[in-house]
């Protein structure tokens, strides 16, 4: 009997024991429950005190850490947040308890919140691994890979969101702008001109609308984005820019130079950007003959990198020009100055002037017939005003426009000199050249002969 009532004994202490082990067991989740509550309504002390309970009892019980987690994150302790909720993911198994998809999310704000960046987009990837197709991820994803210029990837995941749920109005900026950048101009013009609708600031998408027209090569409405934007300090420099080279491209040089100086306060100075905004500026006052101007922006540029495009020839080129008084008088006159000049200088190879067309600033198409000899066909003479050797297709090009003017010879004057190529075609072609060397000392005469009494 003795020995059956000490089993029995045993029995009962046993069946005790796990019916108090089931008991804790089945009890914890209550508890958290309890804690998940005080938290809800904000009561941060009772939730912390039910979790550090469960803690000191059971060290990697999955929930408690993951509560441990939430309560850090609503006093701000991020780092500590962080911590906790990755050693969350470290326990075997805490998938049973805590979904993983929810960590994720919770350690994805923390990097947004504390600003690692790189480290939000990994988590967001983890949710991505789960569902492709989550708007919520897709959405900040795109918009993180957006701000780190990763434009690809960022279309994409924006794409996704937006595409899913289209309420989503702050995908269309930077939906078009990475489309823009992805070289997709139709679809970005579609979401930036859709983002106009309700932007409250609608700068960065006219400025890259602008871009999209100017591309189009239609100048009137790039103009009207680009001009909308050129006050706001963000886009100074980058419309003024654009502006500058829309006239450029359209030989209205006075009008590019007016539009450039405007930006120039806004330049860093050494950038890519500031050296080629001075650089244009610069082709801007020379293809408007004023050396000087140009000459000081090539400075500029010089002093910075001195190997920056052309600018060291160029420096090279008009100091020796400046340097040279007839040369000074030929590339410094204006267009007014420069007609009487190039006249004159006609004049003095006794042909006389029935005809001209300007081809472009610099360079003039003349008919002329000799004075010595009327009844010989008209001549055609053509003037380029320019610091670079002229070119066999330059000679070819003269040599069509003279035969299409009924003219059965031709002279090419120039400022600069011409290459090999270029004098063995002129010898075929009934063409006379006269480069720099003739015009220096043909302006010297006539600036002779105007400086004498009655000249």
């Amino acid at each position: 009997m003795t020995t059956i009532k000490l089993l029995a004994a045993v029995f009962a202490l046993c069946l005790a024991i796990i019916a108090a082990y089931f008991a804790r067991k089945a009890h914890l989740p209550g508890r958290i429950k309890k804690a998940e509550e005080f938290l809800e309504n904000d009561d941060i002390q009772k939730a912390s005190e039910i979790v550090k309970k469960i803690l000191g009892k059971k060290p990697d019980y999955a929930p408690a850490r993951y509560l441990r987690a939430r309560i850090l994150m609503k006093q701000k302790q991020y780092l500590l947040a962080i911590s906790e909720l990755n050693g969350v993911l470290g326990i075997a198994g805490f998938a049973d308890f805590v979904s993983e998809v929810d960590v994720h999310y919770h350690l994805a704000d923390l990097y947004r919140d504390t600003q690692q960046w790189p480290k939000e987009v990994e988590e967001y990837r983890s949710i991505l691994k789960f569902n492709p197709d989550d708007i919520r991820a897709n959405h900040r994803i795109g918009h993180v890979l957006y701000r780190q210029k990763n434009y690809g990837d960022a279309r994409d995941h924006l794409l996704k969101a937006y595409s899913q749920d289209p309420s989503l109005g702050d995908c269309l900026l930077p939906l078009g702008v990475s489309c823009f950048h992805s070289a997709d101009h139709a679809n970005a013009e579609q979401y930036l001109l859709k983002s106009l609708e309700s932007a409250s600031d609608p700068a960065e998408a006219q400025y890259h609308l602008g871009a999209i027209y100017k591309s189009r090569k239609d100048y009137e409405t790039a103009m009207r984005m680009y001009n909308a934007v050129r006050k706001d300090r963000r886009f100074q420099v980058g419309s003024t820019r654009a502006l500058g080279e829309i006239y450029f491209e359209q030989e209205m040089y006075d009008e590019a130079i007016e539009r450039l100086e405007e930006g120039l306060g806004g330049l860093s100075g050494k950038d890519e950007d500031s050296l080629a905004y001075r650089y244009l500026l610069a082709e801007c006052y020379e293809r408007a003959n004023k050396i000087t101007e140009a000459v000081y922006h090539w400075q500029k540029i010089y002093e910075i990198n001195s190997s920056y495009r052309s600018t060291k020839t160029k420096l090279e080129d008009y100091r020796g020009i400046l340097d040279n008084e007839n040369q000074r008088v030929l590339f410094t006159a204006s267009l007014e100055e420069l007609q009487p000049l190039i006249t004159e200088v006609i004049a003095r190879l006794n042909y006389n002037i029935v005809s001209k067309s300007q081809v472009n600033v610099n360079e003039y198409f003349y008919k002329a017939f000799n004075i010595k000899r009327i009844n010989e066909p008209p001549l055609a003479i053509y003037f380029n005003r320019t610091t670079r050797d002229i070119t066999e297709s330059q000679i070819n090009d003269f040599y069509q426009r003279m035969n299409a003017e009924n003219c059965k010879s031709g002279i090419y004057l120039t400022t600069a000199k011409f290459s090999i190529r270029a004098k063995n075609a002129a010898a075929s072609m009934m063409v006379e050249i006269m480069d720099s060397a003739f015009l220096n000392k043909a302006v010297e005469r006539v600036m002779m002969k105007r400086s004498k009494p009655g000249g």
